[in-house]
């Protein structure tokens, strides 16, 4: 090849490069203009339409598919802080409910029973009728709680797991936990 071809098909496959990385470009600011409008969509949408937390409550409806993912992307402040919130819900019924059931006469027997069984009082065979009703009542409040807060169980019992095992998320769902409490 002579000098003014070299130089000629080199100044073409810079042209055709330039191109192509524009037109590139372009196609990838749509698609993630396109995902920041899903996700801004996502976010807004319970926001215009009034209290997240209350809608949920109300119809508790699962997580979508997208939450799903942005939740597993990044464990963000607003995620920690609504396990934190929602683990505080349960910890304060379950402290409610064990009140109760020490109150109860047949309470020792029954404590005594799981003891020797290594196992929960809720999680005995044949509980005596004043903790069946109780157990419900801390199941039931516990899976409300954890929808209300935008989980599934799955996502939440994940979670519990993960925090048991990784120390530093553990003092981060700890150190919200706090912060709630601290805020009541």
């Amino acid at each position: 090849m002579n000098s003014w071809s070299q130089r000629h098909s080199s100044d073409l496959k810079g042209h055709v490069k330039y191109h192509f990385q524009e037109y590139l470009s372009k196609k990838l600011g749509k698609i993630s203009l396109f995902g920041l409008c899903v996700v801004i969509g996502a976010i807004a949408e319970p926001m215009l339409s009034g209290d997240r937390l209350a809608v949920s409550a109300q119809t508790c409806v699962k997580p979508s598919s997208l939450q799903n993912f942005l939740n597993k992307v990044s464990l963000g402040d607003d995620y920690i802080a609504r396990y934190a919130a929602a683990a505080n819900a349960i910890e304060n019924k379950r402290l409610e409910i064990f009140r109760t059931a020490k109150s109860n006469s047949n309470w020792s027997n029954v404590a005594s029973l799981a003891e020797s069984q290594q196992t929960k009082v809720c999680d005995l065979t044949n509980p005596p009728e004043f903790l069946q009703s109780l157990c419900a009542q801390l199941r039931s409040y516990s899976e409300e709680a954890i929808c209300r807060y935008g989980f599934t169980a799955k996502d939440f019992n994940q979670i519990t797991l993960e925090q048991t095992q990784n120390p530093r998320l553990r003092s981060l769902i700890q150190n919200k936990q706090m912060q709630l409490r601290g805020n009541k």
